[in-house]
């Protein structure tokens, strides 16, 4: 297919020169995916909410262990950057992996990747109607799930449209996202409470009511939930193929998102833990950071948390599915699926959108919000979050050595220490999850080997460890 008028040949020549036809149009800056990628951080539910389970585990080490994250995240960043250059296909970090690791290791990274999808959006609109029926109590007469499955049925119309539709979306949503954070910010950091040297070099932990001294063990501990916190800046890799200004663009891009994902996120939560007066009742609150927040702003701070939470949450929706469903679309026209799969999953609609591959997150997510396991699934996303950045670590190790002579836009400073501290800390993350989780885990890579191996079946040459373009069966979206 011809790319659309607004394509410009020379950003597209990696992209042809790996095999692929510039289907997607051109149409998003720098600045776009940057947005749309801080839009699936969501820097406000971050600081909110997902750090509560941080502070229950390793007490204000939750400050230390998210320090330590920022720096693996920007190492991550790189590792992603110099990918992301030498592959920058809409498949994100699946097609990183499939393009360097052999075929098993790409479906199960596949599988974690794309599950992620469909598990997060429903949790994420369930999020949504909570908070929105805190905010206007005359939304109690409408079910919960309902409420929930018409905020993702909005979300989906939004991603189905032009991608700059979503991006603007995305990005003025993001604005009100900052601007509220900011003003819980200001707050906290105007009524301190704790010494910030003490509670990030003498930290400690809420013990049988009794506050004390974290341990090494309590350090393991608190890394692993910590990882989740900031996370989704990798969502600037699945609009490579959209992205005005060539393939150091990506790198760019990656880089700048995954840094103000970490200042947006450490910034507030610094300052909330600072202004939280009692740390035994910080500790023992659902929501820690909501408790300093309501302790610094008073009666009106529900509001603004509800408000600033259903903004956030639905954002992150919008994008989620934007960037996933890019991620199907890949999929389909990598022809890993049986051909009327594939078919179906690399068509686009007239705004130029992958419609199928974002219907198959959005249906599946709407079943699951009706389903009890979600909570389960919802932690479990976890251990599927480190899983990819562990293969990804290993990918970009694996790169340097064994594609020595494929271009490489932009090279990662510092090689090898990024890919050893990603793969040696999501290793650490991957190792301390709950039993449950490793266990679902390794029953996820089981059935992705499993299936890997029936793709050679279905499919001519299924998925191959060799590089896309040597491919003898081109699907479609193939030069």
């Amino acid at each position: 297919m011809a790319p659309s008028p607004g394509d410009n040949t020379q950003e597209g020549s990696r992209l042809a020169a790996l095999g692929y036809s510039q289907e997607l149009s051109r149409r998003l800056h720098i600045w776009h995916v940057v947005g749309l990628s801080l839009a699936d951080v969501s820097p406000t539910m971050a600081v909110l909410f997902l750090t509560a389970g941080v502070f229950f585990i390793g007490g204000t080490f939750a400050l230390g262990a998210n320090l330590i994250l920022a720096v693996v995240v920007m190492l991550i960043a790189l590792c992603l950057a110099e990918l992301a250059t030498m592959y920058p296909i809409a498949g994100g970090m699946y097609s990183l992996v499939r393009n360097v690791l052999p075929g098993p290791i790409s479906w199960v990274t596949m599988f974690n990747y794309l599950l992620q999808g469909i598990v997060i959006p429903a949790s994420i609109a369930l999020g949504v109607a909570t908070f929105l029926q805190d905010l206007v109590p005359a939304l109690d007469a409408i079910s919960t799930p309902l409420l929930a499955l018409i905020s993702l049925v909005a979300a989906t119309a939004i991603a189905l449209t032009r991608v700059e539709v979503g991006a603007w979306v995305t990005i003025i949503m993001v604005v009100v996202e900052l601007v509220v954070l900011g003003i819980v910010t200001v707050a906290a950091f105007a009524n301190p409470n704790q010494s910030l040297t003490e509670v990030v070099f003498q930290p400690v932990v809420l013990q049988d009511g009794t506050l004390t001294a974290i341990t090494f063990g309590i350090i393991l501990a608190t890394l692993a939930p910590a990882f989740n916190v900031i996370n989704g800046y990798d969502a600037t890799l699945g609009f490579s193929e959209e992205l005005i200004g060539g393939e150091r663009a990506i790198a760019k891009a990656v880089v700048i998102a995954a840094f103000l994902a970490s200042l947006f996120i450490l910034v507030p939560l610094i300052a909330a833990v600072v202004a939280a007066p009692d740390l035994k009742a910080f500790f023992n609150a659902p929501a820690p950071i909501v408790y300093s927040v309501e302790q610094a702003m008073g009666r009106g701070a529900g509001m603004i948390v509800d408000f600033g939470a259903s903004i956030a949450l639905f954002n992150a929706n919008v994008a989620l599915l934007m960037y996933f469903g890019r991620g199907v679309y890949t999929t389909g026209r990598d022809g890993i699926w049986p051909a009327p799969v594939n078919r179906a999953l690399a068509r686009l609609n007239r705004f130029r959108v992958p419609e199928i591959g974002i219907l198959a997150l959005s249906i599946p997510a709407a079943v699951l919000i009706y389903v009890t396991a979600l909570d389960f699934l919802i932690i479990f996303a976890g251990t599927m979050i480190a899983a990819v950045y562990f293969c990804i670590g290993l990918a970009a190790f694996w790169s340097r050595i064994s594609q020595r002579d494929e271009p490489r836009p932009y090279r990662m400073p510092l090689w090898p220490l990024p890919p050893i501290v990603v793969v040696g800390f999501t290793g650490v993350a991957l190792a301390t999850q709950g039993r449950v989780y490793l266990i679902a885990e390794l029953i996820l890579a089981a059935i992705a080997v499993a299936l890997w191996a029936l793709s050679k079946i279905w499919s001519r040459g299924g998925m191959p460890d060799e590089h896309p373009a040597e491919e003898e069966a081109q699907p479609k979206g193939r030069v």
